[in-house]
Order: structure tokens, then sequence, then C-alpha cells
């Protein structure tokens, strides 16, 4: 838990993994701020092992708020690169979520209507999305693609392509959100999938990429709706088959036993996906670390940001494990 690990060229001083949480700390154009970075530093200076920066908008399209971070144009380089740089020479590793808002966006935040699945509106804070055509697909995936690149060029050890928060590929992913009826629709979870997978697979193909790509997501807030231990299998088969190379699953209590058998959910994932993984679901004192730990399935663990709010924090957590 607390030695340096490589995994998959990502080289980490301990396994613990810092939540990325929205800070909106930017500047209203997507530029990094002195803020964000005194933010990501001190965690790093603190010993968190490796660093998953916040979810940063790969077009203005896909823009959730007004302070986000972007990923979307070369203006953001600059500041992401000393970024990189100021977390690395803390001794961290460090990633970046690429994201898509979907219909959790306005006209007002990203210049247009939103673009979803299906028609969907989250609410008085959002306008009402269209439904996305083959030509807003290809668009959607070159974004993506585009945003790869620039992780890579600025010193990312890894990206990670949100498909959770209730953001575009969860949308394209829950039938309550996705009523579609061509290939991208909700008669089966390779259509549910297939944006998700078109992404990864042209960052995969794309030869100026080589850092590792996570997949984050979400399904115990669809098993309400029929999600299954079958269509888990299913959606990490093509995952898999797509080109990620770490899953990330997100769950509310990551020890906490799911479709209600005597399984977590990383324990559930396991079975169909042998390649790194990590795990996430309020892990918040050394006892639910260990607890994890003793699982002996991944290879990091995002801790709840309440326990970098400790003074000495890791010496608590390496003492308890340890003794």
């Amino acid at each position: 838990m607390f030695a340096p690990v490589e995994v998959l060229g990502i080289s980490s001083p301990n396994r613990i993994m810092a939540s990325p949480t929205m800070e909106n700390q930017a500047d209203t154009d997507g530029t990094v701020t002195p803020a964000l970075i005194r933010r990501y530093t001190t965690l790093a200076r603190q010993s968190v092992g490796t660093i998953l920066v916040e979810s940063a908008y790969v077009a203005r399209q896909g823009r959730m708020h007004q302070t986000q971070l972007g990923i979307s144009e070369e203006k953001h380089l600059e500041g992401l690169g000393q970024l990189v740089e100021r977390v690395k020479q803390e001794g961290a590793a460090i990633g970046i979520r690429l994201s898509h808002a979907g219909a959790k966006t306005s006209e007002e935040l990203s210049g247009e209507y939103p673009v979803a699945p299906s028609v969907i509106n989250f609410g008085r804070d959002f306008d009402s999305s269209r439904e996305f055509d083959e030509g807003d697909c290809e668009e959607i995936i070159l974004h993506f693609i585009h945003a790869a690149e620039r992780a890579e060029e600025v010193g990312m050890d890894f990206v990670e392509i949100n498909g959770g928060d209730q953001l575009l590929l969860d949308q394209c992913l829950s039938v309550k959100f996705n009523s579609r009826d061509d290939g991208y629709g909700p008669d089966s979870i390779a259509n549910r999938m297939r944006l998700a997978t078109e992404i990864v697979q042209g960052i995969r193909n794309r030869e100026s990429v080589h850092i590792p790509i996570a997949y984050y997501f979400s399904v115990m807030d669809k098993v309400e709706d029929g999600f299954t231990p079958k269509d888990l299998a299913a959606t990490i088969r093509v995952l898999k088959k797509s080109g990620v190379d770490i899953l990330h699953p997100i769950t509310v209590h990551a020890l906490n036993h799911c479709f209600e058998r005597e399984k977590t959910l990383i324990e559930w994932t396991v079975r169909s996906f042998k390649h790194p993984q990590i795990m996430e679901g309020n892990i918040k004192s050394p006892q639910l670390l260990q607890e994890a730990g003793e699982l002996n399935i991944a290879d990091w663990y995002v801790m709840d940001r309440s326990i970098f709010a400790r003074p000495q924090w890791f010496a608590f957590l390496k003492r308890k494990l340890i003794t």
C-alpha cells in the first residue's frame, strides 16, 4: 500500500490516489490557475501517490461549469504543463479525466444547445438537449482524441475517460436517458457503449498517444432500471476489447455488496477484467483502507477527500495499517 509501485509504466510512491472532485478553480476560459496548481501540489506534497485531475472538458460544447478546467484548445497547454511539472516535482504521478457534459450543460455555458443520446432536460439550470447524429459523434470522438494528445504532450501519465457522473457517456449507457432507435440505442450494452468504445478505439489507434487509458463508470445507479451482473460483464467486455487499460468503477461504498450478492463491485469487475483497477467509494478511514487492501484486487485506492483534511494524514494511515 505504501511502497513505491509501477503499473503500466505509471510510477507512484504508493497506491493512494486523490479523488478527482470538481474544484472549479480554473479561469473562465478553462486555463489552469495558481489556485488549481496549489491544490494539487499540496496533495502531492502530503504524499498522495497519484493525482487524478478533475474533469476537463474536451470541447466547449461539453463544458459543465463557468470555471471548469479545459483541455480542448492549445491555450490550455501551458497551464496544464506547469501543473504536471509541479506535481511531478513533488514525486507523484498524475493523470487527467476527460469529460463531455452531454445534456448537463446549457447554451450559455457551451455556446450551443447541448447534445445527448436523446432529448434530455436535467432541470432549470440546463437547456433541453438535441439528439446527436452521426456527424456529432465523429466530432465528439475527435475532441476526445485531441484531448488525449494534449494530455500526452504536457506529460500526463495517463488519461481517464469519464463514463460516469450522468455526463454524455453515462447518459448513453442509461436506459433512463437513452431512447434512441439506432446503433447507439438501448437495445444492447454494445449499442449503449458504442460511443464510448469508439472514443477509446480512436485514442488507442492514434500513433501520437502512448499513455494508458482508464475508464471511469458507475453501474449501481442503474440497478433499479434493470442493470444486472450480466450487463456489467458485457460492459467490461466491450471496454476491454476497445483498448481500455485501467478500469475505475465507482460505487457509494466500495466495500458494500452489489446486486444483492456477497461480492463488492470490484470483486464483480475483476471477474471480467484482469487488468489494473482503481477502487473508489467512501474509503475514509484506516480500517476501510485495510479491508479494501485485503481484497488484494485494486492497484490504486481512492481516498475520500475528508481524510486529507487531517494533519499528517499519511503518517496516520501508515501507522494504523502497519501496526
